[in-house]
């Protein structure tokens, strides 16, 4: 059975409600904490990998303006609120996702003089449940 490469084009990402943007990148890194288990007199290290796994990275696009629902974060009046984050859908290619809640620790804004407006937004998993994957293995 053929393989299909997944491409950048493939991709895409769902904020959670409250924020706005034309996205068109993100990279997610999961992990998981290892302890060094090595005792006295033991020639190498042994380690040992936590069983709880973690997702942290970063959303970017172009900020959108000029209407009422184009905030690109959450704010009451003119004021960044205090909600953190929401459910987060980041896509690899169709059938591919990666789904969990997530808290934003950050907002990063940029303008060149030649054009580019970003805005990046860095989230870290907040999901006792961990992530759900679901892979298209097809037929």
């Amino acid at each position: 059975m053929a393989s299909t490469v997944a491409i950048g084009s493939d991709g895409a990402a769902t904020l959670p409600s409250g924020y706005n943007a034309v996205l068109n990148t993100w990279a997610a890194t999961l992990s998981r904490t290892t302890q060094v288990t090595t005792g006295f007199g033991a020639v190498g290290a042994s380690r040992r990998a936590s069983a709880v796994h973690d997702i942290t990275g970063s959303i970017g696009g172009m900020p959108k303006y000029d209407a009422t629902t184009h905030i690109p974060l959450p704010v009451t009046a003119t004021i960044p609120t205090d909600q953190a984050g929401g459910q987060l859908v980041l896509t690899v290619a169709a059938g591919c996702t990666l789904t969990f809640n997530a808290v934003f620790s950050s907002y990063a804004f940029s303008v060149t003089q030649d054009g580019a407006s970003t805005i990046s937004y860095n989230f870290e998993m907040n999901d006792s449940d961990g992530a759900a994957l679901a892979w298209d293995e097809g037929s």
